[in-house]
């Protein structure tokens, strides 16, 4: 058994020059409805890593079904929101299996630099989420809301999404020259705007690799596979803040209640754009490996994904969450927790719509236990500490201000935020305040793998993540009466290692 994968298997340059055809197939799904689809995909070739799955929908209005809603993909996530699952499946057996992949995709694009979100991610799959920043020097007379037009307090930046810098009434007055959120609302492009007719719905692009996590290394033989090999994705929700996010006001200026508003999936335009890579010269060897020479080993990622419900209780003092997560004989890499808030009057106040990790407003303190082990020997509390641990889980920092990380620089030590305090400017992004995205991306991440990219493989107790916190009263938007209850979905991502085997046609997986 091999596990020294020739080079045309691997998402890497080739080491020399080889002769190679690609073609370019559109792959219709076998299954498809208003909830799942599902892709049977040929046993020819190579399938390369970055064939695309194209969808689209159309959001209906019930109170107005011919005028466009005017509704947005969400921010963070874009169309990847419209898929909850993916899994990969060769002769009938799971290989590869994530659950709720928009949010962990959503994760993922918090890593992208702004110039690639803006030149190919929001392009081919939208969501308006181009965080900027420029320091520059601002004349300590100014007030408060000058200041905030900048962006946030000293040093005094500009945080903002895909928007101009200044906002200036030019109307002749007392008011000439001053800076507000009245002057910049920025909204999502004509041509990304989601229509209510499939004919003028857009079409977007996701990479299978972005959905499998197998295919971020390897490029999948399957003209050595005598399996079937399928692939299934399931929908998500069909409401406001999963698929799609509202506009306070629809095409003919009508105000919107998005509770009227629905997303169906265009279904004749969701198919596979499948690129399949040949090599004449190379092939027979590689088949020939894998049906009488032992096969090849391939090692890649898969992610399992746990969700918990937990109430936080306001003015309750501080509390103390306890998670279990078991992972045994696991070869674990990465730890990823997300808190996600569902309740609607904190989701109407994103961009984001349900794609947050919301921070509350003082903090927490954390530890994992691994193995019977403290991660850390004391539990970590300082903001800064907790967003440093979270950059190294994959290796690039997240493309993320810290006003948008954390409460902390804004809130008082009551967990109030006194006007003029906050740190984000309170420009419009397609109607909705870019302020009150303050502490909505508070991921807390732990990289457990060593220098060698080898995952740390799991005893027989599970991992204890435990976290101490505070709720001081409402978590997101402005002018809302405080809830005495804020129920959360704790969710956490573990990567972890498996193997497949491929040998003699027949492929194996072991975790």
């Amino acid at each position: 058994m091999s596990s020294d994968l020739p080079d045309v298997l691997k998402v890497t340059p080739l080491k020399r020059p080889v002769d190679q055809e690609c073609s370019t197939d559109i792959l219709q799904p076998t299954t498809i409805s208003q909830s799942y689809c599902r892709f049977v995909l040929p046993n020819v070739g190579i399938l390369d890593a970055n064939s695309q799955l194209h969808v689209s929908q159309i959001v209906t209005n019930a109170t107005a079904p011919a005028v466009d809603s005017n509704s947005v993909y969400p921010s963070t996530v874009g169309a990847c929101g419209l898929i909850r699952r993916c899994f990969l499946t060769i002769g009938g057996a799971e290989i590869c299996d994530v659950r709720d992949v928009n949010q962990y995709i959503n994760w993922k694009r918090h890593h992208y630099s702004n110039e690639y979100k803006r030149g190919t991610a929001m392009p081919h799959q939208a969501g308006n989420d181009v965080y900027m920043g420029s320091a520059g020097f601002v004349d300590a007379v100014l007030g408060p809301q000058q200041k905030r037009s900048r962006g946030f307090l000293p040093p005094f930046g500009t945080i903002g999404k895909e928007t101009s810098e200044f906002g200036f009434d030019t109307t002749s007055g007392v008011g000439f020259s001053s800076q507000s959120n009245d002057f910049i609302n920025n909204t999502d492009k004509a041509k990304r705007l989601i229509p209510y007719e499939e004919k003028r719905a857009p079409g977007m692009l996701i990479a299978l690799a972005q959905l499998i996590p197998l295919l971020i290394g390897v490029q999948l033989p399957l003209f050595a596979i005598e399996q079937e090999v399928s692939i299934v994705i399931e929908w998500s929700p069909d409401t406001w803040g999963h698929r799609f996010m509202p506009s306070a006001r629809d095409a003919a200026g009508t105000p919107v209640d998005k509770l009227q508003l629905k997303s169906t999936i265009v279904e004749s335009e969701v198919f596979l754009v499948m690129d399949t890579l040949l090599y004449p010269s190379l092939m027979e060897d590689i088949k020939e490996q894998i049906t009488s020479r032992g096969g090849y080993s391939i090692g890649f990622d898969d992610v399992i994904t746990q969700s918990n419900f937990v109430q936080y209780k306001e003015n309750a003092g501080e509390q103390t969450h306890e998670f279990q997560i078991p992972l045994a004989s696991r070869r674990v890499k990465r730890l990823i927790v997300q808190k996600q808030i569902e309740q609607d009057d904190i989701v109407e106040f994103l961009t984001a719509g349900y794609y947050n990790s919301l921070a509350l407003r003082l903090g927490e303190s954390y530890n994992f236990r691994i193995d019977n082990n403290n991660v850390y020997s004391v539990p970590l509390k300082n903001t800064s500490l907790q967003r440093s641990e979270a950059d190294l889980v994959e290796g690039i920092p997240m493309v993320l201000n810290s006003n948008i990380y954390s409460f902390k620089n804004s809130a008082d030590p009551t967990g109030n935020i006194p006007a003029g305090s906050e740190n984000v400017t309170q420009r419009l992004s397609n109607g909705k305040s870019m302020r009150n995205d303050e502490g909505t991306q508070h991921y807390i991440g732990l990289k457990i793998e060593n220098s060698f990219g080898q995952g740390h493989l799991m005893g027989i107790h599970p991992v204890i993540y435990t976290e101490r916190s505070t709720l001081t009263g409402f978590d997101g938007g402005t002018g809302a009466t405080p809830n005495k209850e804020s129920t959360r979905i704790v969710r956490f991502f573990a990567v972890y290692q498996k193997i497949m085997n491929i040998n003699n046609g027949i492929v194996e997986v072991i975790d």
